[in-house]
């Protein structure tokens, strides 16, 4: 082997497979999704999540069911047409590059209903809460000291977080009630990633990624409702299971140096940690002051937990409160709503390390706005939510530094309910 190919190779396996593969598998596997844009339910949405207290629809089952046993007659929910996309951005990855995510997907969102059953209030839903379709590719030129070469990378990810479950409440008089949720979730999430990276003299560097997500529990909400006159305040808690928690990564690359190529490839289980194990503390408060006004205002509060998984991709997620604030105004036939709300990151800043990577630390703050209209049996609303984030990830391992990250998310729907 010619001293320019031992060059070369040590480049393009030492280089690049420190901090370009570093990319595709760790990173892959710790990104976290707690992101609250995706809000079951259209004036949970419209209220940027402060719906604890309010609750007055099917998608109470999910915030505080408790609600189902207050509402009058029976109704259902819908929300279609949903459409999101996301942009996230890691910069100093170079010198003078950065690496761009795109994603955009248009999916149903949420279904539910709710009826009386004697003394019992029940109801029924089925929502998305997570949609991701990213077809990526980008190219970053990288100057190193032997050799300048091109970097590219393409991928493609599909996947999704169904949830499905049924409640019952109990109202206690007219002015307080409480319920109880048993949902079923669902996440499948497939990736394949392809790298190259060439050298002006011809030589290359190729890896492949497929990653095959599957993570399935259950997740109880429980709560309680009390209303008097134009207040009310309410809280749940929801206390998550895991039944099946697993990633599969297939990867292999090719170093090809003027002789004959260098193969390998490997196979392992890991496990994808995030929100879906940790319980959640909701508190809400709601205030009618007139009939055209309302205000609500709900503290989320996240119990850590220890993964069992802490060599397999898994992590410990940290004790963090978030907020969110919503009003609606009813002008006649018309309503306008809105929200703001906080997004912390459930785990702490990234220490750099050589041989894996803690899951990247994003923290949001995003707003809701809405505009529909309402009958006396129904509301149809058109909803819109921003957030932004930023934080820290090792998107390069070798060099035990952190990177800039940001992401910007946005999402659009049509929702209506109605009362019988």
């Amino acid at each position: 082997m010619s001293g320019k190919t031992g060059i070369l190779l040590t480049c393009g396996k030492l280089i690049l497979c420190v901090i370009f593969w570093s990319l595709s598998t760790e990173n892959l596997l710790a990104e976290s999704t707690h992101k609250r844009m995706l809000l079951p339910g259209a004036k949970a949405q419209a209220l940027g999540g402060a719906f604890t207290a309010v609750a007055d629809d099917a998608s109470a089952g999910w915030y505080n069911p408790a609600g189902l046993g207050l509402i009058d007659g029976p109704g259902i929910s819908v929300t279609a047409n949903n459409y999101s996309r996301s942009k996230k951005t890691v910069a100093g990855i170079t010198t003078d590059s950065s690496l761009q995510e795109n994603s955009s997907a248009l999916y149903p969102g949420f279904a539910g209903g709710h009826t009386k059953l004697g003394p019992f209030a029940v109801g029924w839903s089925y929502f998305t809460s997570e949609q991701q379709n990213t077809d990526e590719s980008s190219t970053i030129d990288v100057t190193t000291a032997s050799e300048p070469f091109a970097y590219t990378r393409t991928e493609l990810t599909t996947g999704n977080l169904i949830h499905a479950g049924a409640s019952l409440a109990l109202p206690i008089g007219k002015s307080l009630s409480l319920g109880v949720s048993e949902f079923y979730y669902r996440r499948q999430k497939r990736t394949a990633l392809y790298e190259r990276s060439l050298f002006t003299t011809g030589y290359f560097y190729d890896s492949f990624l497929r990653q095959s997500t599957l993570n399935e529990g259950t997740s109880t909400v429980v709560g309680i409702l009390m209303r008097v006159s134009s207040f009310s305040a309410g809280m749940s808690a929801r206390i998550p299971r895991a039944l099946s928690d697993k990633t599969t990564l297939d990867t292999s690359s090719v170093v090809y140096t003027g002789s004959n190529p260098e193969i390998s490839s490997t196979s392992a289980q890991a496990h994808r940690e995030d929100e879906l194990i940790v319980r959640t503390w909701n508190l809400g408060l709601a205030w009618k002051p007139a009939g055209w006004i309302s205000l609500s205002g709900d503290l989320v509060h996240y119990l850590p937990s220890e993964t069992s998984w802490s060599n397999a991709g898994g992590f410990d997620t940290q004790r963090t409160t978030d907020w969110s604030v919503g009003s609606e105004l009813t002008l006649g036939p018309v309503l306008l709503a809105g929200g703001a709300f906080k997004n912390s990151s459930l785990v702490k800043e990234p220490t750099p390390k050589l041989t894996n990577s803690d899951p990247s630390q994003i923290n949001f703050q995003g707003y809701s706005t809405a505009i529909g209209f309402k009958t006396k049996q129904s509301e149809t609303l058109l909803i819109m939510t921003r957030q932004a984030g930023k934080g820290k990830t090792q998107a390069s391992q070798g060099a035990l530094e952190l990177q800039d990250v940001t992401v910007e998310t946005e999402s659009y729907s049509i929702s209506s309910r109605y009362q019988f």
